[in-house]
């Protein structure tokens, strides 16, 4: 076997540097932790059963922000809460004070006799067909038909019901209004009118008289 001598080994070249012991496995460390940590992340994500984080936001929609405060006697499942949301709307055109009723609470007051009933609708169409004992009151015509029909409502406290076309028809509401002017304190107004009751099949009277 050759023996090397001395001049054989090349010397490494004085600028040359050597890497410092223990770095390249803290380098492999730190990169496997940062891999580590994402996969963590990501995989909790979107596995069901992951850890929450921190902080979860609110689902947008939410009926009332946490920085305002409660809106006193509010309370979404109450009875009486459905009840008011479910409440008619007033006709459309101009405000409404009147109460509206619906088929069911004027079929309950007309078996009842409870109130008196006005046909805000044209002569002609209150002599086709009308309710029972409703007395014409056209609507358009307030100052002709208030000296034929308030004489016969000489009780200022007595229910008294409106109706007419239902829907947009707006004569019960100037017949109301009119009576309410007049002093009349417990006028409501049927919404759905003659088409509603007449289509519920209801009885019905025709002619010019109640």
């Amino acid at each position: 076997m050759r023996h090397r001598r001395p001049s054989d080994i090349h010397p490494a070249p004085s600028g040359s540097t050597h890497s410092l012991p223990g770095r390249e496995p803290f380098r492999q460390a730190w990169g496997l932790f940062v891999f580590s940590s994402f996969f963590a992340v990501l995989f909790n994500a979107f596995y069901v059963d992951g850890i929450e984080l921190k902080h979860k936001p609110k689902p947008i929609g939410h009926w009332q922000s946490s920085s305002q405060p409660p809106i006193p006697g509010f309370n979404p499942s109450s009875p009486s809460t459905s009840a008011e949301a479910s409440t008619p709307t007033p006709l459309p055109g101009e405000p409404n004070p009147f109460p509206r009723l619906s088929l069911m609470g004027v079929k309950e007051r007309f078996d009842k006799k409870s109130c008196v009933f006005l046909d805000a609708r044209k002569p002609e169409e209150y002599e086709e067909g009308h309710i029972p004992g409703a007395l014409n009151f056209y609507g358009n015509e307030p100052e002709k038909y208030a000296p034929l029909v308030m004489p016969q409502l000489p009780d200022k406290t007595k229910e008294i019901v409106a109706y007419c076309h239902g829907g947009g028809c707006d004569l019960s509401l100037q017949a109301a209004k009119a009576l309410a002017e007049a002093g009349y304190t417990h006028v409501e107004i049927f919404g759905g009118g003659w088409p509603e009751w007449e289509k519920a099949g209801y009885p019905m009277t025709q002619g010019n008289q109640p």
